[in-house]
């Protein structure tokens, strides 16, 4: 969708997509995506946007006077998952330039007293924790070293299988947090993310959601192959969130992202989980 390191005019991006044209947070309604512009100016009011060494990227919310609140892009922001958006980062560049830093998934936020408003009065202010998504949807989760939950206690990698589905699910469906170590809210993004991933397929109990056959194989553990799709991906990537991920075999998977009905197909699949995850 956007090229890392490409430097666009946001204007064009706004002419493509929608949103607002002003602030650092735009919230298209036409199209599932997050647009998230950083840069330098946040140094006049106390905050300063950038990477930590514990691998997350700090980023301060919006609200000008008084303390900050979860509304408008805010809230965008920390619900971004459960509301089917994607989030991408940019670094202000000039006047009306924007670089593309990549695709970014929220794993938590800190409440940050004593920074100064527009007008010099200490208030709370919001700065979130991103980390850079996953990209490859069938098998880069399956990598995750020690992946923790939202106590920060490590999870065994058999236990999304092995544990009662309602739990997994519970799991996938975690919202970010407030305070968590930044250490651990970054690995808690793939604990949900894996927890999504295996709660879809055992939801299709082997049988592919979109045609209905059983899936094609078995993988070396025994297991019935099918992978997740995200239906409102506009990347390589999409919202970690049951409610968007179906279980498809690998030539449905093929179709939605190929096909020279692939949108139309996309557009069923939505109908699809829809109907499964009332």
């Amino acid at each position: 969708m956007f090229e890392v390191g490409k430097v666009y005019r946001r204007r064009d991006l706004h002419e493509a997509y929608g949103g607002q044209q002003q602030g650092g947070i735009s919230t298209p309604n036409r199209h599932p995506i997050i647009l998230l512009i950083t840069g330098e100016t946040g140094g006049l009011y106390g905050y300063k946007d950038g990477w930590d060494e514990d691998g997350t990227f700090r980023y301060t919310g919006e609200g000008q006077l008084g303390d900050m609140q979860f509304v408008r892009g805010n809230a965008a922001i920390r619900d971004h998952g459960s509301n089917g958006k994607e989030l991408h980062l940019f670094q202000q560049e000039s006047r009306g330039l924007i670089q593309y830093r990549g695709q970014m998934a929220c794993a938590g936020y800190d409440l940050v007293p004593d920074v100064p408003d527009r007008e010099g009065s200490l208030r709370m202010a919001i700065v979130f924790r991103l980390i850079s998504h996953p990209r490859d949807e069938v098998s880069a989760l399956d990598e995750i070293d020690s992946p923790v939950d939202d106590h920060g206690q490590e999870v065994a990698p058999g236990w999304y299988w092995s544990a009662p589905l309602e739990e997994v699910r519970a799991a996938a469906m975690t919202a970010p947090t407030v305070g968590m170590a930044p250490v651990f809210a970054r690995r808690n993004v793939y604990h949900r993310s894996k927890a999504v991933s295996v709660a879809v397929q055992r939801r299709a109990d082997g049988r592919c959601e979109a045609c209905g056959e059983s899936a094609p194989f078995r993988t070396p553990d025994g297991r019935l192959y099918l992978e997740p799709h995200h239906t409102k991906r506009l990347s390589d990537g999409g919202p970690d969130n049951p409610k968007w991920v179906i279980a498809v075999c690998p030539i449905c998977h093929r179709r939605a992202h190929y096909a020279s009905d692939s949108m139309v197909f996309n557009e069923s699949l939505k109908k699809i989980l829809a109907k499964l995850e009332s």
